[in-house]
């Protein structure tokens, strides 16, 4: 069972010899299972990945494992790494441990290398002997590009970037810009948006200029993504 886990990965004789056990188990029925991988939350390295996985990246676990970190630049897209990442690590630290955590990711296992998406779920698989997560294990299933979920996913990777990029610019609405751009991007025609709030069209119009002037868009188009993206409609 030595090729399980790396020779220089740090921990005492019995943590290895129970973490060999628990990837032994896996290992054996890892053609049963979607691909699956073992990160060493340290640095995320990859300690484990199963052979459907090294298979689909045209790799193998030498390799994989001698990349480092340099493994989620070379195989996923780096503005989904950039978002979901930083999530995950926060919820190692601060979360319910139990929990799976789900995202989308983009993988280079299409043709021609190219990107394709995949639903994955990941959660601690071992703790040292502090109580602290040492290893993660993550299931990764692809999704059919003609599905509408890779749509969805396409879409939902879209507003979360533009989300994580424009935060400060929808932080710097007033409480009554928000209302406004709610009813706007809701399709609410003008005249009913003035009853509701009691203000005149022209000053709504004033507001509408504003929000676009903050939010540094054109379009009534552009004013709708940001509106989806931070949950107003």
């Amino acid at each position: 069972m030595n090729y399980l886990l790396p020779a220089d990965f740090n921990c005492s004789k019995e943590v290895r010899k129970i973490i060999e056990q628990k990837l032994a188990a896996l290992d054996a029925i890892a053609d049963e299972l979607p691909v699956f991988i073992v990160h060493d939350v340290r640095d995320f390295s990859v300690v484990y990945l199963s052979p459907n996985g090294l298979k689909l990246l045209g790799t193998d676990l030498k390799e994989v494992r001698r990349m480092g970190k340099e493994y989620l630049t070379r195989f996923f897209n780096p503005d989904d790494v950039a978002f979901y990442l930083p999530k995950f690590k926060e919820r190692l630290k601060t979360g319910n441990r139990s929990k799976w955590f789900s995202f989308f990711q983009q993988v280079t296992t299409g043709e021609g290398r190219g990107f394709e998406w995949y639903l994955s779920a990941a959660r601690p698989f071992f703790y040292d002997e502090a109580g602290e997560p040492l290893l993660s294990l993550t299931f990764a299933l692809q999704l059919d590009p003609n599905h509408h979920l890779a749509e969805k996913a396409e879409r939902l990777m879209e507003e979360n970037l533009l989300l994580k990029d424009n935060y400060q610019r929808y932080a710097s609405l007033t409480a009554r810009e928000k209302e406004l751009l709610q009813y706007i991007a809701s399709g609410v025609k003008t005249a009913e948006i003035s009853d509701r709030v009691c203000i005149s069209q022209k000053t709504l119009n004033t507001h509408r200029r504003n929000i676009k002037k903050k939010l540094g868009v054109k379009t009534h188009y552009d004013m709708i993504k940001f509106a989806q993206a931070f949950n107003l409609v």
